[in-house]
């Protein structure tokens, strides 16, 4: 007895996805000082979303710099709120727990998730290098 196609298929997709994932975690190209992902705005809070980030409190400032982040970037796609951000850092994960535990951070993440499409939306999806020229 024989698999059917869809099951072929679908073993064939986790192989190569298993594929994927090893040379995604293995690439030389891979960094531990630069981070880029992704979160999603709902798409009629935009401006809103927008004019926040113009004046960004202070003392986040400070404790986005304290924890080391720099060179920090968000870009938005308008037509659909996909935001994409990037930083750097001497040490990208040390960077996300430090900011992990600043007071300041939990708060701006309560004031920034009523932009955010629920139910992950807020949650940043981290996209793997695979590629870098510097």
């Amino acid at each position: 007895m024989t698999d059917s196609p869809t099951a072929d298929a679908s073993a064939s997709g986790t192989t190569k996805q298993a594929a994927l994932t090893e040379l995604l975690s293995t690439t030389s190209a891979r960094s531990p000082h630069r981070c880029c992902f992704l979160l999603h705005v709902h798409p009629d809070r935009l401006t809103d979303y927008v004019e926040v980030h113009q004046h960004v409190w202070e003392e986040m400032r400070q404790a986005l710099t304290r924890c080391g982040w720099r060179n920090y970037s968000l870009f938005l796609r308008p037509g659909d709120g996909l935001v994409v951000g990037y930083f750097e850092s001497d040490d990208v994960d040390a960077a996300q727990a430090a900011m992990n535990d600043e007071e300041v951070n939990t708060r701006w993440q309560a004031e920034m998730a009523q932009y955010f499409v629920q139910p992950d939306g807020g949650t940043n999806e981290i996209l793997p290098q695979y590629f870098y020229l510097p």
